[in-house]
């Protein structure tokens, strides 16, 4: 087993939705891979009935590569559309997919054997994320926030170059 390193978290939650798959709480923190590379670890739980506390014990949870780090500060930042990752866990069976649903927020989905959660940030929520994640990716490419926002944009711009 490898020693994880917990950082600073934030919590979100979808505790009024009506589909009890998209009743959730959503809990993002700064954690590292096994090569101490800064990441984030995301992780989602059923909440049971409307007004209750998440269902910790039944959480989904995926540490971002690299990669996926870089695009889910885009898709937070509304720089891109969506994102996707797979094959995540021991088993390779656990996947996340995030949303830019533009002026309604955002859509993180966590999946494993089957099994989806899905959580829905406002944009308020999703700007809030949007600002804790990409202090995470200016700490793992040793620059500052304002400079990986930048480089972010800059990257989401040469993407609607044409070839």
């Amino acid at each position: 087993m490898t020693e994880e390193i917990y950082g600073e978290a934030m919590k979100f939650f979808s505790d009024r939705q009506q589909d009890p798959g998209k009743r959730t709480g959503l809990n993002v923190q700064f954690t590292a891979t096994r090569k101490k590379y800064p990441t984030l670890s995301v992780e989602v739980a059923p909440i049971l009935e409307p007004g209750q506390s998440p269902y910790w014990a039944r959480k989904i949870t995926i540490q971002l590569t690299p990669t996926e780090l870089t695009a889910f500060c885009g898709v937070m930042f509304g720089l891109r559309k969506s994102m996707k990752g797979a094959y995540h866990g021991e088993a390779k069976n656990k996947g996340i997919a995030a949303y830019n649903n533009g002026p309604s927020g955002a859509v993180i989905a966590l999946s494993e054997q089957g099994r989806q959660l899905q959580n829905f940030l406002t944009p308020e929520d999703r700007l809030e994320l949007a600002v804790f994640s990409t202090r995470r990716l200016a700490e793992a490419w040793k620059v500052t926030p304002s400079d990986a926002v930048a480089f972010l944009r800059q990257a989401a711009w040469l993407d609607r170059q044409p070839s």
